[in-house]
């Protein structure tokens, strides 16, 4: 790899000898990077001479507030940069989508491949919302490095360019990738601003645009804080002043782009409303210390470097020294942006930051020392800034102090009676010197009295409990003088003759060893209880359904033989060869079919009958029952089964629930398998166990259920049947078997192109 830099003070055929020009053309792949902050007219001239000149180039263009050429930081100029790479091969595109996601979308569709080392792109900086655009661009492609920045128009903040080949745009957004197997690619960032005083509330925001800031507009809160004078020439001094967030320790400043009448402003990024900022400041000190400082060893035979414009604005006469170290070890252009892109975990839009990408072909780092330049500011300036930074800290520390307090007290008087009234929860005291009880508000509610009236003694308390629940409270009372909690369901009745399924659950309080209190919680599951027996019921009879169609699939061989037998003989007899023989197989047949048939109805009222007792059994006597069930009218449904279980394999659990479970799990991948034509339909069922525990797969081919519903398919009356095949129940109901019966869980993912169910037990439950 190597680059050529040129600022473009004359004619590109002058500036460039033909030798130079004969040597990048017989390239195997040409890169070239125009930045410009002079008029459209001048980059379009370039841009056609440049095309003439390179025609097998690939050319980006954005215009500028400022370009890198080597160790010069220029203004107003025009800075060419020409890569020539040997083992790398290159893809452009443009897009126009005036949707940022979308268009980030595209630009990666069209520019990824397996090879993508590294996306350069510029987007338009005031069209474009940046951050959206790269979330576009990371929803197609996550793990490339992404370069850039928003082109910029000198601060002017009217009319921004960018370019692809020898076309110039004002809208929209170009990208080139990268692609190769040696391409070595390291980028890195330096931010230099700081956040003074305390933090400040987005209160009203939409995307990019900040309305309110701790409730006033965007423009008086820059007016308050920073004095009417940077208000007024908003956005441009927004720049020097931006918002900072921090996520995750990568600082990222938001600078303002734009001032609308209402008061608000537009950020180059998005700015969540409810997000915390900090206003920022920048220390020359900071801002010079360069990112490749730590680094001893830096493979990199070029360097482009997209830094913010607030950066060389904020410090014009030095922002030079920034770009020095770069400039000392290998080739360095770039340009000054509206907001330049880092990759970290993931592309970043950055404000205030300056970020520069290493490239190289070559396979053999190469170390480099330079003598970084030092800038020290003078006392003055060191003193303000120490002033600035201790007293925002101070300001800061006092200020989350008073909000841990404030936050603390409002959290005594108000968070209790919140979850209390959000869950249904009810909380009181039994005092035990007199027996008396003392009532949360909530309690009150679910007692539904009045919080004037005097909650009901102990007694009184005792004597509304249903009688056959008496007994079950007055039990639990005595066990809990081991100062645990306990809890018991009962059912209350109330003034208005209510009946309350309750949940009370109390601790006894101790002072110096003697009980002086027991304090507990009162929850309202009546309409759980209610709910839970309509599911039962309605489970039930879709189970029985279910078996009644699973019979008429087990029976409908048997009958057709029979029916078969039977007509055989009828026609033997009207031939007049029916033989005693015939007659005595025949008849045998038939009474073999019935005993199948019988024996068919025995196993279904054998599974059907409730589980009393838990039992240790092997997975292969459960799957044994259940293909002896459903196993017909898989094979009628041309679906094959693969069963793999583990050596050995064996389960203490109620077997009844387990097997209706797994038969609902399968059932239901028969019935999506039963849609598919074409395809070999095929069942994979897999048991395995890691130490306690027992883990049950079942997985099939029939396509896999949609994203946008799969979360919700253990939700009671969802279901993606037509009415007259499925309630909805049947994977609620085994969810809820397997948590509140079975101590297990189960899950579902999309895997292989069909659903998979995960099913987990301890396989020792006692």
């Amino acid at each position: 790899m190597k680059t050529y830099i040129y600022e473009i003070n004359s004619n590109i055929t002058e500036l460039i000898d033909t030798d130079t020009r004969k040597l990048i053309n017989s390239s195997e792949a040409i890169l070239i990077q125009l930045f410009s902050g002079e008029s459209a007219l001048k980059i379009q001239d370039i841009l056609n001479n440049i095309s003439q000149l390179f025609p097998n180039a690939f050319i980006i263009t954005s215009s500028t507030d400022g370009e890198i050429a080597q160790n010069r930081v220029l203004t107003h100029s025009s800075v060419l940069s020409i890569s020539t790479f040997d083992n790398t091969s290159l893809k452009i595109a443009f897009c126009d989508d005036k949707e940022s996601f979308q268009a980030g979308k595209k630009i990666a569709q069209e520019l990824t491949t397996d090879t993508t080392k590294l996306i350069i792109t510029f987007a338009n900086g005031l069209l474009c919302n940046g951050e959206e655009f790269l979330e576009g661009i990371y929803s197609v492609n996550p793990d490339t490095i992404i370069a850039g920045g928003l082109s910029a128009d000198n601060a002017k903040f009217k009319r921004c360019y960018i370019g692809i080949n020898e076309t110039l745009y004002d809208k929209g957004a170009v990208g080139i990738s990268l692609n190769s197997e040696s391409l070595s690619v390291n980028n890195f960032h330096s931010f230099g601003w700081s956040s003074i005083g305390i933090k400040h509330k987005i209160t009203k925001a939409i995307k990019n645009r900040v309305y309110t800031i701790d409730n006033i507009t965007a423009v008086e809160f820059y007016k308050k804080y920073l004095g009417e004078d940077v208000s007024n020439e908003l956005p441009k001094t927004g720049i020097e002043f931006p918002l900072i967030i921090d996520e995750n320790g990568l600082k990222k400043a938001r600078a303002a782009i734009a001032k609308h009448d209402d008061g608000s402003l537009c950020f180059a990024g998005n700015i969540p409303e409810g997000e915390y900022v900090y206003i920022g400041i920048g220390e020359v000190k900071t801002i010079l210390s360069n990112p490749v400082e730590n680094i001893d060893t830096v493979n990199v035979e070029s360097f482009f470097i997209y830094s913010c414009m607030a950066r060389r604005r904020f410090i014009p006469d030095l922002i030079y020294q920034e770009i020095e170290p770069f400039a000392d070890i290998a080739p360095t252009s770039g340009f000054f942006t509206y907001g330049e892109f880092y990759t970290k975990e993931k592309p970043e839009l950055l404000n205030q930051t300056m970020t520069a990408v290493a490239l190289s072909e070559s396979d053999t780092p190469n170390i480099h020392k330079y003598n970084k330049k030092q800038y020290d500011t003078d006392n003055t300036t060191k003193a303000l800034m120490h002033i600035i930074n201790v007293t925002s800290k101070e300001l800061r520390d006092q200020t989350l102090l008073q909000e841990k307090v404030s936050n603390e007290l409002s959290a005594k008087n108000n968070t209790i009676e919140m979850i209390q009234e959000m869950s249904n929860l009810g909380s009181w005291e039994l005092d035990l010197s007199n027996m008396k009880i003392s009532w949360s508000k909530m309690s009150y509610k679910i007692y539904n009295m009045s919080p004037d009236e005097e909650p009901p003694s102990y007694l009184d308390f005792i004597n509304m409990v249903i009688p056959d629940d008496r007994k079950k409270l007055i039990d639990v009372h005595k066990e809990l003088d081991d100062a645990k909690i306990h809890s018991v369901e009962i059912r209350v009745k109330r003034k208005d003759d209510k009946i309350l399924t309750l949940l009370e659950s109390g601790k006894l309080i101790f002072n110096n060893g003697e009980p002086i209190k027991i304090v507990g919680t009162t929850l309202d599951i009546t309409d759980i209880r209610m709910q839970d027996d309509i599911l039962v019921k309605q489970s039930k009879s879709a189970q029985m359904g279910e078996m009644i169609n699973m019979i008429a699939h087990q029976w409908r061989q048997p009958l057709n033989a029979i029916s078969s037998a039977v007509i055989k003989l009828n026609l033997q007899s009207e031939m007049d060869i029916l033989t005693k023989e015939e007659i005595s197989t025949t008849t045998q047949f038939i009474e073999d079919m019935t005993q199948k048939m019988s024996q068919t109805i025995n196993d279904f009222m054998n599974f059907t009958k409730p589980d009393n007792k838990k039992e240790l059994i092997s997975f292969d006597a459960i799957f044994e029952d259940i293909f002896n069930i459903i196993g017909t009218q898989l094979t009628n449904h041309n679906i094959s089964v693969d069963i793999d279980i583990q050596t050995d394999t064996r389960i203490f659990t109620y077997k009844k629930e387990l097997e209706h479970i797994l038969i609902n799990i399968i059932t239901n991948a028969r019935d999506a398998l039963e849609e598919l034509n074409d395809t070999k339909k095929h069942i994979d069922i897999k048991v395995s166990t890691k130490n306690t525990l027992c883990v049950i797969k079942i997985s099939d081919n029939a396509g896999g259920i949609n994203d946008n519903i799969i979360d919700r398919i253990f939700d009671p009356y969802f279901t993606t049947k037509d009415s007259n095949k499925g309630t909805g129940l049947g994977l609620y109901m085994s969810k809820k078997i397997l948590q509140e019966h079975l101590s297990g869980s189960i899950f579902v993912h999309n895997k292989n192109n069909g659903a998979e169910f995960t099913i987990i037990l301890d396989k020792n439950d006692e």
